[in-house]
């Protein structure tokens, strides 16, 4: 099973079902992920097993945010908060490699 890092606060966020999308950029690892795929999410001290409900590509973070709610990206901050984050996070040369939108459920044990 493939394991991908999130920070503690988004782990929380998607075990409780609030955060049910996933941005990442294209890295050759992510575009190989598929609908129906499990995923073992991993903070520092924890972990959630997903489900990818879908995968979405983008060319960039402008084209995502005409298709997808901020809300479910980040919930609790505003669009232009998200935004400036993911662009934290990804800056341009990243994001130069496409965006991937997963939707994603929490597993339940």
């Amino acid at each position: 099973m493939r394991i991908m890092r999130v920070k503690q606060h988004f782990l929380d966020l998607i075990r409780k079902g609030d955060k049910t999308l996933e941005v990442r950029v294209g890295y050759s690892a992510i575009k190989s992920i598929q609908p129906g795929e499990r995923i073992n999410l991993m903070s520092r001290a924890d972990h959630q097993i997903i489900r990818v409900l879908d995968v979405r590509t983008y060319q960039s973070f402008d084209e995502m945010f005409n298709f997808e709610q901020s809300e479910r990206i980040v919930p609790g901050m505003s669009f232009d908060e998200t935004k400036k984050l993911l662009k934290e996070i990804y800056p341009p040369e990243k994001e130069k490699l496409g965006i991937i939108v997963l939707e994603i459920t929490p597993e339940r044990n």
